[in-house]
């Protein structure tokens, strides 16, 4: 039949790999806008010029992580198939048609010898880039949360530290081995058991969740771009406010900006966090971490605390002074043992009694006024606005990352390299929120360029929107 073309598998074609590219494509503008050369600076250390087999380009080994990252390729093999397959993938990684695509079991190696100051150190180069671009400003709201993730192993991986324990672990299973509760009576705590696997991960769990060896990631964000700021990984059992102070700390030195406002959950709300950064002059939005804090039974009683003299008044007119002996951070008041013995209130009396003495006494913590402060400012509806939106901003990201970007679980073993992967997967999403940025602003500058012309009585000029603008701030793309 005339005209029924035929497929010839073995025709060589000279094809035209950038043509294969749309100009929206978002490795496409990605490129535009990330100059890659400095993380041949970075790695320069890691190599010895002419020893050696010659390795993979440092660039094309970034360029393939990104890639990795951004489309939630989760193994360096089937990375390695993709860029092999996908024609964008390669123009990206600036493998032409004729080049190999380095072997998977290259990257094992590579990673381990970079190790984590130079991921760092790119997580920090795309940061930087958004602050260049306006993302970011000199002044700022940061928002913080920490999520869990699975750790790459099971709890039979869970050894005793003791090892006679172990040993008589080892035993137990043998013999209830083929029993269907034979494992259901091990009792393990991260206090006697390690995962002889990988011994950082430690048992966590929240409610709704089994309970697994995990790791936990600790992330702040910049409250109006949603730029990643700062992720760190810890092992699942610590506490998410334990590194926060340092956290914020580390983004105002690494980033020479400034924190005027913070925002985190009940989590991060201990009456020494708040007063840390309130005396650093940063506006708190952060809740008490329980709902018990500062609302004292006493308050809601018919014992009245009388501020200026420092005591209680109890319904009977009698009062309770400050004793001497301390508890803890709180501050103990007493009654007359006296008074106590004749009120006919003593049945129903709130305050504590004190063995076999009719005596009463209340507890008050020392941080009571700054509690009921925080309390008072938590039924503030500016208060309410700003943790509602930490959940669709900071949680959101983490849901993003989680089911987008690499995060769902630890991909690796070892602290080090869980916090490796953090740093790749924070730094696909920034880059994503640089693209967005970067692409609204040039439409609108396109848009007044469009408008400027329009009227004008020459011929517009012609502009190559392929080239990279010297800045996101509306700075001019290179003539043809």
């Amino acid at each position: 039949m005339q005209g029924l073309h035929v497929f010839e598998p073995k025709t060589r074609t000279v094809i035209d790999l950038e043509s294969f590219i749309p100009e929206d494509h978002l490795l496409r503008q990605i490129d535009r806008i990330v100059e890659p050369a400095f993380i041949r600076k970075l790695t320069t250390s890691c190599y010895a010029e002419g020893r050696g087999r010659p390795s993979i380009d440092p660039v094309v080994y970034f360029r393939m992580q990104l890639v990795a990252y951004l489309y939630g390729i989760d193994s360096d093999r089937r990375l390695c198939e993709e860029v092999h397959f996908n024609l964008a993938y390669r123009w990206f990684c600036r493998l032409s048609l004729e080049d190999e695509v380095p072997d998977h079991s290259s990257f094992s190696r590579i990673r381990d010898r970079y190790g984590e100051k130079i991921y760092e150190q790119v997580f920090h180069e795309i940061v930087k880039l958004c602050q260049q671009h306006g993302l970011v400003a000199e002044s700022c709201s940061v928002m913080t949360d920490a999520t869990l993730i699975a750790a790459d192993a099971s709890l039979n991986s869970l050894i005793h530290n003791d090892t006679n324990e172990a040993n008589k672990e080892v035993e137990s299973q043998q013999r209830d081995r083929g029993l269907k509760d034979g494992s259901s009576a091990r009792r393990v705590s991260n206090k006697t058991h390690t995962s002889h696997t990988d011994p950082d991960a430690t048992l966590a769990q929240k409610p709704g969740t089994p309970r697994q060896l995990k790791y936990k990631v600790h992330q702040s964000i910049d409250a109006d771009s949603r730029v990643i700021l700062d992720t760190y990984v810890t092992t699942g059992a610590r506490h998410d406010n334990q590194p926060y102070l340092d956290q914020l700390q580390r983004i105002e030195h690494r980033y020479k900006l400034t924190i005027h406002e913070v925002t985190a959950d009940r989590g991060y709300g201990s009456a020494a966090i708040i007063h840390s950064l309130q005396e650093q002059g940063k506006q708190t939005f952060i809740p008490l971490w329980s709902g018990r804090v500062g609302n004292s039974k006493y308050l809601s009683s018919g014992l009245v605390y009388e501020k200026e003299q420092d005591r209680f008044r109890c319904p009977e007119g009698k009062y309770l002074h400050p004793n001497p002996g301390s508890n803890r951070n709180y501050k103990r008041y007493v009654s007359l043992s006296a008074d106590c013995k004749i009120c006919p209130q003593a049945s129903t009396c709130p305050a504590r009694t004190r063995s076999c003495s009719p005596q009463r006494f209340v507890l008050r913590s020392l941080d009571q006024d700054f509690f009921e402060e925080v309390l008072t400012r938590m039924r503030d509806p500016v208060f309410r606005q700003k943790l509602s939106e930490r959940m669709w901003k900071s949680e959101g990201l983490f849901a993003e990352a989680k089911q987008n970007h690499g995060l769902s679980r630890a991909r690796y073993r070892g602290r080090v390299k869980v916090q490796i992967q953090a740093y790749l997967s924070a730094t696909a999403q920034n880059l994503k929120r640089l693209v967005k940025a970067f692409c609204f602003l040039l439409l609108a500058w396109w848009s007044r360029r469009r408008m400027t012309t329009t009227h004008a009585l020459h011929i517009p000029r012609k502009w190559d929107f392929s080239t990279r603008p010297n800045a996101i701030t509306g700075a001019r793309p290179m003539k043809r």
